[in-house]
């Protein structure tokens, strides 16, 4: 497995949540340096370095990118992703506190909920429940010990406000956490 530093694992992350992990699918890689607050230049330099590596593919000449089936691997590898909705996802527990698994899972779950958030055709007060819901998420997975019970309730809400509308793997993967 190649050695990446912190920078790189994470824009590694991004890129295969903003792609769904699918190698056909590209990805830009001034917006993935843009959402990390990076200058072009820094973020071409990382995107370069995931390339030398191999675990990221050059697509256009613009900053197109798309994963790797080995960056998709590693991904999987260091968070615990699953690439399908087959029942392979992370489930909370009944801790009172969330594992690292289960943390993994509700953040890939969050990234995807957002990106998706202004397509769903969500009224305004659904919304904005929506995003509420998913900011109380980032409270508490920036916790040291997130509780499972918030994170729980927090999800319940979520279904609810998307109830209806079609948010693809996310919604088995949503029923699967609430299940466990």
């Amino acid at each position: 497995m190649a050695e990446i530093d912190e920078t790189g694992q994470k824009f590694l992350i991004c890129l295969y949540e903003q792609t769904g992990g699918d190698p056909a699918v590209q990805g830009s890689m001034y917006e993935i340096g843009e959402f990390f607050g990076m200058e072009r230049t820094a973020a071409r330099q990382v995107a370069e370095a995931l390339i030398g590596f191999e675990l990221v593919e050059i697509r256009t000449l613009s900053g197109g990118i798309a994963i790797s089936a080995e960056g998709a691997r590693m991904v999987q590898s260091l968070t615990g992703f699953a690439n399908s909705d087959n029942g392979t996802a992370a489930t909370l527990g009944n801790g009172p506190v969330i594992d690292g698994a289960g943390r993994r899972s509700v953040q890939q779950l969050a990234g995807e909920l957002k990106k998706r958030a202004g397509t769903l055709g969500l009224n305004f007060d659904d919304l904005s429940e929506l995003m509420a819901d998913l900011k109380t998420l980032d409270a508490q997975l920036e916790s040291s010990r997130p509780k499972t019970a918030i994170v729980r309730e927090c999800l319940r809400s979520i279904q609810a406000a998307l109830s209806g509308q079609d948010v693809g793997a996310a919604s088995g993967r949503l029923r699967s956490m609430l299940n466990s």
